[in-house]
């Protein structure tokens, strides 16, 4: 008797060795229980990825995602509205949404993670919305938008090195601004003005290819987790870089952290990256959306 589940392989095209392994081996294993399966390469245009996939999703009944953060933010951008199970099989750069997602389950085999993504129950999650685009990591305004901007779709092999001297050449010269913010929260509206150096929305823990920005955001709690950077001095701003990174930050003067469901920042023209890719300018609104998503783990 045939299978009636059918597979939208949604992957990252760009050659990577460890990808096309995984990729072998999912196709092995799908081949050898009889599972229908439909391949989709996403497009540098997160547009053309959604359009591509209504094209292509027809008579599926499951995703797997192979890639990075990167590829994971196109898949949840363009099956947000299908309501599929997603399995995930992080093979990016950075993967910082697998650091918070598996945590010690990250160093698995290769047939251990094709499993997973197959066989483990969907758990349902929430994600985040920066203007139009949805995010399921972080989404950051300010500095962070900034350096995503100035850092555009450049890679390495090394990441965390990657993006810290990103940071460390850019945090002297960055010009903190007023962050004019509107939004029911009492907490974050008792900073509102405040010049600020960095806003983070977090929905899960992790950033910037494992720097711990938000060690208190839950992906099932209905919010984001917020971190707020206020105007400091070039060594103030190493300090809490370093404090960062091991997520020790929250106890710092000029950190504010909390939980929100939305927030709109007003002030114009301020850079917004969500998981790590560039998605405009403010003003617009940060929101969460209560369990958006079904994924495996």
């Amino acid at each position: 008797m045939a299978s009636t589940r059918k597979i939208l392989i949604f992957l990252n095209p760009l050659a990577n060795k460890r990808r096309r392994v995984l990729l072998n081996v999912l196709i092995h294993e799908l081949d050898a229980r009889g599972f229908a399966y439909v391949h989709f390469e996403t497009f540098p245009d997160v547009q053309k990825t959604i359009d591509g996939v209504s094209a292509s999703i027809a008579d599926c009944t499951e995703a797997i995602v192979l890639g990075g953060d990167g590829t994971l933010h196109q898949a949840v951008n363009a099956l947000i509205g299908y309501r599929l199970p997603i399995g995930y099989i992080p093979c990016g750069t950075g993967n910082d949404f697998a650091r918070g997602w598996f945590a010690e389950k990250q160093h698995k085999a290769v047939q251990e993670w094709v499993q997973q993504a197959l066989d483990s129950p969907a758990k349902t999650i929430d994600v985040g919305q920066a203007g139009s685009r949805y995010f399921i990591n972080v989404a950051g305004v300010g500095f962070d938008g900034e350096l995503v901007q100035r850092l555009g779709n450049k890679k390495s092999i090394w990441p965390k090195l990657s993006y810290l001297l990103a940071a460390l050449r850019a945090i002297s010269s960055y010009r903190a601004r007023s962050f004019s913010l509107a939004g029911s929260n009492t907490k974050v509206m008792a900073i509102a003005q405040r010049p600020g150096f960095l806003l983070t929305l977090a929905n899960n823990q992790f950033f910037g290819a494992g720097m711990h920005i938000a060690p208190h955001a839950s992906l099932n709690d209905g919010t984001l987790a917020y971190c707020f950077i206020e105007k400091c001095g070039w060594l103030t701003r190493f300090r809490i870089l370093n404090k960062v990174m091991k997520g020790t930050h929250a106890n710092h003067a000029k950190v504010h952290c909390g939980q929100l469901h939305a927030v709109q920042i007003q002030t114009p023209d301020l850079p917004v990256q969500a998981d790590g890719e560039y998605v405009g300018k403010t003003p617009m609104i940060i929101r969460t959306i209560p369990a958006g998503i079904q994924l495996r783990r």
